[in-house]
């Protein structure tokens, strides 16, 4: 039955103009005092909103998890791939078992995000109060095609997560690229020009990426923020894959909060009934202009079904004949 509502989203898709959606980017201090800057969509920006020695400090926890077996065992140390389609190359060290080596850096991050979201008007309020899913020590740099996994973090969502967080710890003197960008379903916007010290804050729901790293290395931390419980000490995957309740626990008040993201609309049409479902994918096609992520996701769901119908036919051909 989502065949023919995913090629509904696909003709639309092919004649839908490029909207400009309707959140401001904002730059909020850390303090949660606001300062209006209209610059893009669906991004909020706290420049110099973590100090030199705080940036320090969460590199002591860094090196502290890389001497941690628990992590090693795990694969929570140095997780290394390749980029699929891209020169880059992707490390990521989970650092929840030694956030206290950071001295409260951790907590001040999320203090001060929370802050932001509200400051932006955002109401994310509905969603019930949040904790951290995870922490991550990410660095990029250029690949060199040998001894690393290759992986997809190429666009993508944080499901289930709602807000993310992305510091700027370093950035080499060389670097080209490296920037985020965020997809909310029209054309994707760059967050340009981020310094060490700078904090971009998106939706999580919301299709993002780092564009290829080549040449030079860039370090950032990535904090995401839930309603499922906070990553424990000893959790051994670093970050909880399923939000107990799903999907029903999360679009309702996502979707109230935030109408104008055709990734989220996208995303929560695979928890509806096919009224609803249909809904949410006519409105995101009116929101949705040259947005290579959806076209992926509606061509996949289009996908689906036919090879499943193929497959069936097949299998039916064959037991006439036997």
């Amino acid at each position: 039955p989502m065949s023919g509502v995913a090629f509904a989203l696909l003709l639309a898709l092919a004649s839908s103009p490029y909207p400009r959606n309707d959140v401001r980017l904002v730059s909020v201090s850390a303090s949660g005092a606001e300062t209006v800057t209209a610059l893009d969509d669906g991004m909020l920006l706290l420049r110099d909103a973590v100090a030199w020695w705080e940036r320090e400090m969460l590199l002591r926890a860094e090196r502290q998890a890389w001497k941690d077996r628990f992590l090693v065992e795990h694969s929570l140390v140095n997780r290394t791939r390749q980029i699929t389609g891209s020169p880059s190359r992707q490390s990521v060290t989970w650092l929840h078992r030694h956030r206290g080596f950071a001295g409260g850096v951790v907590d001040r991050l999320v203090e001060a995000v929370m802050s932001a979201q509200e400051a932006a008007g955002w109401a994310l309020a509905g969603l019930g109060p949040l904790q951290v899913r995870c922490i991550e020590s990410v660095r990029y740099s250029s690949a060199d095609d040998e001894g690393h996994e290759d992986g997809d973090e190429g666009w993508h969502q944080d499901e289930y997560s709602v807000l993310t967080a992305v510091l700027t710890l370093a950035l080499s003197h060389d670097l080209q690229g490296g920037e985020t960008e965020v997809d909310r379903g029209g054309r994707p916007r760059r967050a340009e020009g981020m310094q060490p010290g700078d904090v971009l804050i998106f939706r999580s729901w919301d299709a993002h990426r780092s564009t290829p790293v080549a040449p030079g290395e860039r370090h950032i931390i990535v904090l995401e923020l839930w309603q499922g419980p906070q990553v424990g000490n000893d959790a051994p995957e670093g970050r909880q894959a399923v939000l107990e309740g799903g999907l029903a626990r999360l679009c309702p008040p996502a979707l109230a909060a935030d109408a104008s993201s055709a990734a989220l609309l996208w995303f929560c049409s695979r928890a509806a009934d096919e009224p609803a479902a249909w809904a949410h994918l006519t409105r995101a096609a009116e929101l949705v202009g040259g947005s290579a992520y959806l076209w992926e996701l509606a061509a996949a769901a289009l996908a689906i079904p036919l090879l499943d119908g193929l497959s069936a036919g097949g299998g039916a051909a064959a037991a006439e004949r036997g």
